[in-house]
């Protein structure tokens, strides 16, 4: 199995989103499962969650990872083709650009909680821009290690994680522009 998996196609990413898929790829993250215990922990009926495990073997993100012998039946238990999947919600599809700034308005909501004053609108294009230099540089750095994938082989998946947030910033630090939208969103939230 992969140690990461980068997802560019739109359309992949929408299938991931979707609330039961993305539920069955968290419990796959863990452990190989069959339909059956999927069903009983999600409270669906094996035929919805085969349905979703279909959908998410076309995409390559799910494979039968090995078969049982149940009495007659055959059970198969799936697994994840990654241990973790890199997403970019950047990449031009208008419904991902949406969802993605549909997320950045729950964060304004918090800012205001917490006493923060600001142009709703200028902060989300600030943080919206910056979010979107990081997805750029992430992704980059997600397929350099997809490239890597043996010279990576002893790291765990939290420290290849983390690696790719800790080079993701310092690619931000080097570019200009990145630096400038940090600057105006430190003045645009402060009290």
């Amino acid at each position: 199995m992969a140690k990461v998996k980068v997802i560019t196609d739109p359309e992949v990413i929408k299938l991931m989103l979707e609330d039961t898929r993305r539920k069955i790829l968290g419990l796959l993250r863990n452990k190989e499962m069959t339909i059956s215990q999927l069903s009983e922990i999600l409270g669906k009926t094996p035929q919805t969650i085969y349905h979703h495990i279909e959908k998410l073997k076309e995409a390559g993100l799910v494979e039968v990872k090995r078969t049982e012998m149940k009495g007659n039946l055959v059970e198969k238990y799936y697994g994840r083709t990654a241990d973790a999947f890199y997403i970019n919600m950047y990449l031009g599809d208008e419904e991902l650009r949406y969802f993605a700034r549909s997320r950045l308005k729950i964060k304004l909501e918090i800012f205001k909680a917490l006493g923060y004053e600001f142009d709703g609108e200028e902060l989300l294009d600030v943080m919206d821009s910056l979010l979107a230099k990081e997805h750029e540089y992430k992704t980059e750095i997600s397929k350099e290690i997809e490239a890597n994938e043996e010279a990576l082989k002893d790291f765990s998946n939290e420290d290849i994680i983390h690696a790719i947030e800790w080079l993701a910033m310092a690619r931000m630090g080097r570019d200009e522009e990145t630096i400038k939208l940090l600057k105006k969103l430190g003045e645009i939230l402060k009290k």
